[in-house]
Parts: C-alpha cells; sequence; structure tokens
C-alpha cells in the first residue's frame, strides 16, 4: 500500500539520528516518558479497582443493597402485598434477590461487655443473601435453620470476645420491653451460636443473623410479619438509577421509602473513588510531560529542517502536507510510547502477583496475600487513547510553526 507523501516524510523524520543526536535523544525520553505514564496508569487503576471490587464483594454483599418499607412505620407487608411487589419490580433484570426485610437494633450481652449490633432475620434457605451465603465458616445454614433460637455471628466478633459454635450470649431488643419484679426490662433472649461467617470486614463485628421468626418474638410481632423488602443486585453500584426507577412506580412511590446502600455506606466508596480520581489525574501529569518533551523536540526539528521544508514548499508542497509531516511525527513517538506502555503495562497487572509469589516480596505485609487486581481493557485503550491524543496535540503547534516558513526568507542566505 502506497502511503501518503507527508506520512512517508514523517516516518523518516522520526527514525532519522543523522546530525541529530540530541533530537533523537529527547524523542526517546518523550517516548519513554509516555510509555512510563501509561504503564504506570494501568497498574495504578487496576489495584484501585481490584481494592474497590473487595471492598464491593465483602462489604456490599452483607448489607442490603435496596431496601423497601412502609412509609407507615406501624403497618407491616403482608405476603399479598410482596408478591405484588415482586411483580411490579421484576421487570427490572438487576434485581437476582428479593428477601422479607426483619431487623431491629439490638444489644448482645457478652464475656463481660455489652455491644450494639443489628440482628437480621432469616426465614428460610431463599432469604440467605446471596453475599454471605458462601461465607459461612464454621456450621451449616441448615443446623441454624433447624435450631431454635440459634444465631450466626461474625468470626471477628467471635475472635475478640473467645466465642466458638455452641456458645450461648443474650440477644436484647431496646425497642420492646416487657414488666418484671425489677421494673421494666428490655425484651431478651438467650442464643446459640450455629456458625461463624467471614466477609473479611468491619460487618463481621457488626452484623448477626437469627431466624426471622425468633426476632419477631422478640419485637412482640406475629412470627411471619416482615418490615419491608430487601434486594440484592447483579451489581451494587447500580443502586442509585435503580432506585430512582423503583421510586417512579405507582405501588412504590405513595406507599413505601426506598432506601440504598449509599445511605450507610456510600463515604466510603466516594472516597475511593475520589482517591482512584485524584490518582488518574497525578499520573496523567507524567503523560503530559512527556508530551511537552514532544513539542520541545519537534520545534528543534523544526528549526533543524527548516532548509529542506522551504525546498519542500517551493516545490509546490502545501502548507497542510507540512503539517501532517510534523503530526506524523509527533504521533509517531506518542502512538509508539502509549503502546509500549499499554503492552508493559498490561503484562505486569496479569503477572505481578505471580513474580511477587516467586520473589518472595510482599508489598501488603500480609503472607500469602497478593494485591488485588481488576485489569478492564475499556480502560486500558482508554489510557492509550489518552495519550496518544496528547501527543497529537502537542504536535500541533510545531507543526503550524513549520507550515508557516516562508521559503524566501529561509533561502535568501543559502
Amino acid at each position: 500500500m502506497k502511503l501518503p507523501l507527508s506520512v512517508l516524510i514523517g516516518l523518516r523524520y522520526s527514525k532519522s539520528a543523522k546530525d541529530g543526536k540530541f533530537i533523537s535523544f529527547i524523542s526517546f525520553f518523550s517516548m519513554a516518558g509516555i510509555a512510563l505514564g501509561v504503564m504506570s496508569l494501568i497498574i495504578v487503576l487496576s489495584v484501585m479497582d481490584g481494592f474497590e471490587g473487595v471492598l464491593k464483594q465483602r462489604i456490599l454483599g452483607a448489607v442490603p443493597h435496596l431496601t423497601l418499607q412502609p412509609k407507615d412505620e406501624s403497618s407491616q407487608i403482608s405476603a399479598s402485598q410482596t408478591q405484588q411487589l415482586i411483580r411490579d419490580i421484576d421487570r427490572e433484570n438487576d434485581v437476582i434477590q428479593y428477601i422479607p426485610l426483619v431487623q431491629s437494633q439490638a444489644i448482645v450481652q457478652l464475656f463481660g461487655d455489652l455491644k450494639g449490633m443489628l440482628a437480621q432475620g432469616i426465614s428460610d434457605p431463599s432469604s440467605i443473601p446471596l453475599g454471605v451465603e458462601q461465607n459461612l465458616v464454621q456450621g451449616t445454614w441448615s443446623e441454624f435453620l433447624d435450631t431454635k433460637y440459634s444465631v450466626v455471628v461474625g468470626r471477628y466478633l467471635a475472635m475478640e470476645y473467645g466465642l466458638s459454635v455452641g456458645d450461648r450470649i443474650r440477644l436484647m431488643i431496646s425497642g420492646t420491653s416487657h414488666y418484671t419484679p425489677i421494673g421494666r426490662m428490655p425484651a431478651q433472649r438467650t442464643f446459640t451460636i450455629t456458625g461463624l461467617f467471614e466477609t473479611q470486614s468491619e460487618i463481621d463485628s457488626h452484623l448477626l443473623f437469627v431466624q426471622a421468626r425468633d426476632l419477631n418474638r422478640l419485637m412482640k410481632k406475629r412470627s411471619d410479619a416482615q418490615d419491608g423488602m430487601r434486594l440484592v443486585l447483579r451489581d451494587a453500584f447500580d443502586a442509585q438509577p435503580i432506585q430512582k426507577q423503583l421510586q417512579s412506580l405507582e405501588s412504590v412511590k405513595d406507599n413505601y421509602l426506598v432506601t440504598s446502600w449509599h445511605t450507610t455506606h456510600g463515604k466510603l466508596f466516594d472516597a475511593v473513588k475520589m482517591e482512584k480520581n485524584m490518582m488518574w489525574f497525578m499520573l496523567s501529569l507524567i503523560i503530559a510531560v512527556a508530551a511537552f518533551n514532544i513539542v520541545s523536540a519537534l520545534v528543534m526539528m523544526v528549526t533543524k529542517k527548516q532548509g529542506e521544508v522551504a525546498i519542500l514548499k517551493t516545490l509546490g508542497m502545501q502548507p497542510a502536507t507540512v503539517r501532517r509531516i510534523f503530526v506524523v511525527q509527533g504521533g509517531y513517538n506518542g502512538i509508539f510510547g502509549a503502546l509500549v506502555g499499554g503492552v508493559l503495562g498490561t503484562v505486569t497487572v496479569l503477572s505481578l502477583n505471580d513474580l511477587m509469589r516467586v520473589t518472595g516480596l510482599n508489598i501488603l505485609g500480609v503472607p500469602g496475600v497478593g494485591l488485588p487486581m481488576e485489569l478492564s481493557m475499556l480502560k486500558v485503550t482508554s489510557i492509550v487513547a489518552f495519550a496518544v491524543a496528547l501527543a497529537l496535540l502537542a504536535s500541533v503547534y510545531p507543526a503550524k510553526k513549520a507550515s508557516q516558513l516562508m521559503p524566501a526568507d529561509v533561502l535568501k542566505h543559502e
């Protein structure tokens, strides 16, 4: 395939080092800077995405993604209302699990200590949250459901207070109470630990699961009562747009209050998102500095080649063609550097944990735990395209100056 004249000359200038070793030196380091910036950006964003994914799996797997509760706090949702809501909401394919919401703030009496926790009720195997179902490290869910007044607690809580399966703890519900000979006392009951779950997050110390009927008895409600509905989404980060969609449904907007996990855990993920954006901005400066080096190299190239440019214009070459010559040269540096950086960054992300394992290097300081990595080819492509765009943009000014050279002024002393 025959290339345009501007591309041929631009590529020749890019590869030429004769009488221009200093210019070639600057061009090489501009390409190296772009490659380093692209590689660093890919690695850092992959680690940040992996870290965010771990948080989403561990924390958002245990907390409700969306909850629907009656606006009238004294009312309960009946079975027929639940089925109607499911039929209305089922239009949203992103909802993968519907769980009756039975929960209450509780005080747990441990060995010599009292601890405030959130108690959630589970009525049957289908109401076990998907994010917790696979995280039971001791005991079984079937044993939990078959044992009256049983409880599943977090492994971190068990380690902190020396609890194990078979131990008994006392659960008190401050919202309900009854009269005793010594006065009014909160509703309470002794529960047997039948299992331990582990999400490797703070949730393990603040959440416990009991049977829904047992929790309802403590709260002086019917055994099949439920305070609302809990929705588990395919992607927890879609909670806010789905929340708006649900609030627009006729059967929901006037009767139910829709809340998402952003109410309780949104600040944590907003902080992670802000940190990702700041890392993107700071590492993009490396690519920007390398792009400025392209400007310097091209300006010197224009100065060195002005005689040749004047001759080409004298022979009839149009200013637009001259501009394209130097844009091609700057684009060559940017494309080559961006592609090298993209390949190096991708290979590093895919092999970094294996390399750490072979060399015995442990960045996190925890034996056997590697860096969380999540490589997105869409982001890799975006980073490479961003670097190429900066390189082309940096080439515009020198190329414009080259196209404005007047042959008579340049050649009058030749």
